[in-house]
């Protein structure tokens, strides 16, 4: 398994990859399918480097055969005040690949990197309350929850909450 920041040459891959992601586990993210396959090449490119800042991007988790089985992005805040803040957003792995430990290798590798750039005293993330593996992934990382957003996405009719979680790497 190898991670990497994906690049301008990955963006089909990503494309397909979050397109199946918002299909596949539509309560994981607040985008949807049906707004997203509008979307051209170029938008999918832009995520990749989000806020034009090189520190931020998507990790990517390639198997043996350099196929892009999960993703992970990674952003810090671009605004003076808020810039020792990282977020972590989007955990998405193929189900084929599921409970090999690759999300656990994409967000020990986005942690490392964080912790790299020196700046950051926190990151955070929100993830879906029902999602317990991811819940139980980030807590085993010392993710501690500071909100709870009730009803934060309306699926099919139906109210989801999201938990806001956050690490602190200099306590």
């Amino acid at each position: 398994m190898k991670i990497r920041f994906l690049n301008t040459q990955d963006v089909t891959a990503y494309r397909d990859l979050r397109l199946q992601a918002l299909k596949e586990s539509p309560i994981a993210f607040g985008s949807s399918y049906e707004q997203e396959i509008c979307f051209s090449l170029s938008d999918f490119a832009a995520r990749l480097q989000p806020h034009n800042d090189p520190a931020n991007g998507i990790f990517g988790a390639f198997n043996n055969h350099k196929i892009l089985v999960g993703m992970l992005g990674f952003s810090r805040e671009n605004r003076l005040k808020r810039s020792h803040i990282g977020s972590l957003w989007s955990m998405y792995v193929l189900p084929e690949f599921r409970s090999q430990g690759i999300g656990a290798f994409l967000l020990d590798t986005a942690l490392a990197y964080a912790r790299q750039l020196g700046s950051l005293r926190q990151i955070i993330l929100t993830v879906n309350t029902n999602n317990l593996v991811a819940s139980s992934l980030y807590q085993s990382r010392g993710f501690r929850r500071f909100g709870l957003e009730r009803e934060a996405l309306l699926i099919d009719g139906t109210y989801f909450d999201e938990e806001h979680l956050v690490l602190y790497l200099n306590p």
